[in-house]
């Protein structure tokens, strides 16, 4: 039997072992130094100044702005592919990541670990000044172009609005044709302070996707970032990764497959054993 024995073993390894292998904990997005695009946006107008880089003495990513005339100004990290015909931030993303309606995700998660820390921030006017400190997650909602219109899922680690800081709050509205999903965290950053995150994305994905009624999106592009609309915003991150973990990211027709090399590696086991016993 040593020989039917060694020929199961070996088809365990061609068949099943590469299949798992395909799912495991595949890594989507992982922050470094030389694989984002660093950049600064003026605002509506063009006046708001500020800084993103990597600050390769302290080993850390430092973003900050600067708005005193309602622009709406903005410092980030970004990698993958922009909607709007905006181009290619560095490169795709590492893995791609899908997400359906129908499917279960209650053994698998999508996490973001994250390390941050809120500088400062300031507010120029007494009801009506704006700084936010977030990761967003751009979609592809399959119901148009994308380069026509996205789909985001924001986290808000940090976020002064109107005249107070807000945390604990869903928000969803449009913003230049894009559909956004807003999550102000409960446990939000304060000045001076370093917090670590470990979170798993899937829940508020969905959320967008209900609101929104999609059935199927796809992970196009991330952006870490400050923006300021009469304030003041600067932070810090010192890592940053988004990977799966879990067992049931399987699609149908992989689960198929495993199925199916199974009951071929049973059914030869049996011929053998059959023979050897005959």
């Amino acid at each position: 039997m040593s020989t039917q024995v060694t020929f199961l073993i070996i088809l365990l390894f061609i068949y099943v072992i590469p299949v798992v292998h395909v799912d495991a904990s595949p890594t989507i997005f992982s922050l470094r130094p030389d694989n984002v695009c660093y950049e600064v946006w003026g605002g509506f107008n063009d006046d708001a100044v500020g800084e993103s880089y990597y600050d390769t003495l302290s080993e850390k990513f430092v973003m900050w702005i600067n708005d005193t005339s309602g622009s709406w100004g903005l410092a980030k990290l970004s990698r993958g592919i922009m909607p709007h015909y905006w181009g290619l931030r560095y490169a795709q993303l590492d893995n791609e990541f899908e997400i359906e309606r129908g499917r279960s995700y209650e053994e698998s998660l999508l996490i973001l670990e994250i390390d941050l820390k809120l500088v400062n921030y300031a507010n120029y006017t007494l009801n009506n000044s704006s700084t936010n400190v977030a990761v967003v997650l751009f979609f592809d909602g399959f119901k148009t172009d994308y380069q026509a219109k996205c789909y985001q899922t924001e986290l808000q680690f940090f976020s002064y609005y109107g005249d107070k800081i807000q945390k604990n709050q869903v928000w969803f509205f449009e913003w230049r044709n894009d559909s956004v999903a807003q999550f102000k965290l409960a446990d939000n950053l304060q000045p001076g302070e370093y917090k670590h995150y470990r979170i798993n994305l899937i829940p508020y994905i969905q959320q967008m996707m209900d609101y929104y009624k999609l059935d199927h999106a796809k992970l196009k592009h991330i952006e870490i970032f400050t923006e300021a609309y009469n304030g003041y915003c600067k932070f810090e991150v010192y890592c940053a990764n988004i990977h799966i973990e879990g067992r049931s990211f399987f699609h149908l027709a992989q689960l198929q497959i495993v199925i199916g090399a199974m009951l071929l590696i049973c059914f030869i086991f049996l011929i053998f054993y059959r023979r050897a016993h005959g």
